[in-house]
């Protein structure tokens, strides 16, 4: 069996096997809802593995830079792991995300963000990271203001989106084209699980706020979920409220630790529950991740921490006279984790640093 990287005449098999696995129950094709991961520019991003001729299992990713705390970060996006039936439990996916893993590292990626939290992955060494409140948003809920909701055009829009996404302070960087071609596709598409829509709320003719979710997912039967949002919190709430074709089983309203402003909106409600965010996270370059926050770190401490490689996936973290021997798994909760005992209470003036969005995943 051969394991490599991708090429542009490869995609159409890449296409196949994550449809047989992913999409083998229902229609559709990962392609069409993913249209740049699966994109022949992006084959470099996808390794493979072949046996006589035929592809098997893949593993695909986007790659992108993403803004956390305010400083620009190399991350990867890793999903559409899958492996033929007859093939698997034979070590093929994890071949494929260390090869994957070793590449990436390569190209400057400080970490990767995985689609999913099996098994395979916490044995790879990803962990979750972070914390998310769920709120349930009642019908009947009362958002402060007024608003327009009009729908997102994907020309007419682009801009005032970007422009109220740039406001946020963790968050990918996504040129306009880009941007264009996610509103275009599968963020704001029908598809079969329920249909994806994005609004932007106005007043007095100015956006002031955008927000894109995932409506009816499972046919109806989940609860609607917001995916991503940006600008006035009040203009999301009361869009939310004022979808159309509302899901009995109800909305959803993810808030992250840096949301005040939502939380601070929903604040006649109690969170649901709370939990790690529903994606693991994989430090896979400590060293250029520790240079990339340095200067966050020393916002809030006169002594940031150094993080020093002594092997591969395996590093010492030093801060003053105390130090820690660490590997990637450990690292990675060091520095995105909360409430494990990998980040040490010393700690808690410069870690955890904020993270993206719980379906950012969604959006590659």
């Amino acid at each position: 069996m051969e394991f490599r990287v991708a090429g542009f005449r490869d995609m159409g098999q890449v296409s196949d096997v994550a449809d047989r696995v992913f999409r083998s129950a229902r229609p559709g094709h990962m392609a069409d809802e993913f249209p740049h991961l699966y994109d022949g520019q992006n084959a470099r991003h996808w390794w493979i593995a072949e046996e006589a001729g035929h592809i098997v299992s893949i593993v695909g990713a986007m790659v992108w830079t993403a803004v956390l705390g305010g400083a620009p970060v190399v991350v990867a996006s890793v999903g559409s792991v899958a492996t033929d039936a007859d093939f698997r439990r034979h070590g093929i996916s994890t071949r494929l995300l260390l090869l994957a893993e070793s590449c990436l590292r390569d190209e400057g990626v400080r970490l990767l963000l995985i689609s999913g939290d099996g098994p395979l992955y916490l044995r790879f060494g990803a962990r979750p990271v972070g914390w998310v409140e769920w709120y349930a948003l009642p019908k009947t809920f009362v958002a402060g203001g007024s608003f327009e909701i009009k729908a997102i055009d994907p020309v007419v829009d682009a801009v005032e989106v970007a422009r109220l996404y740039r406001s946020r302070g963790t968050r990918f960087l996504r040129p306009l084209p880009l941007l264009q071609g996610l509103l275009r596709a599968q963020s704001f598409t029908a598809v079969s699980q329920g249909v994806k829509v994005a609004f932007c709320a106005y007043e007095r003719g100015r956006a002031v706020s955008y927000a894109s979710v995932n409506h009816r997912p499972g046919l109806g039967r989940r609860p609607s979920q917001l995916a991503e949002w940006a600008g006035d919190p009040n203009g999301v709430l009361y869009g939310l409220t004022h979808l159309s074709d509302w899901p009995e089983s109800g909305m959803t309203v993810p808030v992250l630790p840096e949301d005040q402003g939502l939380r601070g909106a929903l604040s006649s409600l109690e969170p649901a529950r709370q939990t790690p965010f529903p994606w693991l996270a994989k430090v896979v370059d400590g060293v250029g991740l520790g240079r990339d926050l340095e200067a966050v770190w020393a916002e809030s401490t006169g002594d940031p921490p150094q993080i020093k490689a002594q092997s591969v996936d395996r590093y010492r973290v030093t801060r003053g006279v105390d130090a820690w021997e660490l590997d990637a798994a450990a690292l990675t909760q060091m520095v995105f984790g909360y409430d494990v005992p990998e980040r040490p209470a010393s700690m808690n003036d410069v870690w955890p640093s904020p993270a993206p969005w719980p379906a950012g995943l969604h959006f590659i």
